[in-house]
C-alpha cells in the first residue's frame, strides 16, 4: 500500500513534508530557464542536495517516505505485540 494511502501514515504524513529550496538555475538547448532545486523532508531526517528539478527529486522522497512507513508498521506490531504479552488489565 502506498503510504498516502496507509491509515497508519496520517500523523506521520503531517511531518514528513517534501521541501524544495531553489538553488540555481539552468538553459535548455531551445533557451528555456528552469530552476534547479534541492530537496529535504520537513522532519529533517532526508536531504538531497543535488542540484534537480522539482520532479526529479519527488523519486528520493517517496522512497523516503515508504521507509517511514516500514519503521511505523514495525513499531506498531512491536507494540501490539507487547500489549498481547501482558495479562488483560481490565478484568
Amino acid at each position: 500500500m502506498h503510504y498516502t494511502e496507509d491509515p497508519l501514515m496520517e500523523g506521520p504524513r503531517r511531518k514528513h513534508r517534501f521541501v524544495l529550496e531553489a538553488v540555481g538555475t539552468t538553459t535548455s538547448l531551445f533557451g528555456a530557464e528552469r530552476t534547479l532545486y534541492a530537496a529535504g523532508c520537513e522532519a529533517g531526517d532526508w536531504m538531497d542536495p543535488r542540484q534537480y528539478t522539482d520532479v526529479a527529486h519527488a523519486e528520493g522522497f517517496d522512497q523516503h517516505m515508504a521507509d517511514v512507513q516500514r519503521k511505523v508498521h514495525e513499531e506498531t506490531e512491536a507494540t501490539a505485540a507487547e500489549q498481547d504479552d501482558r495479562p488483560d488489565q481490565e478484568a
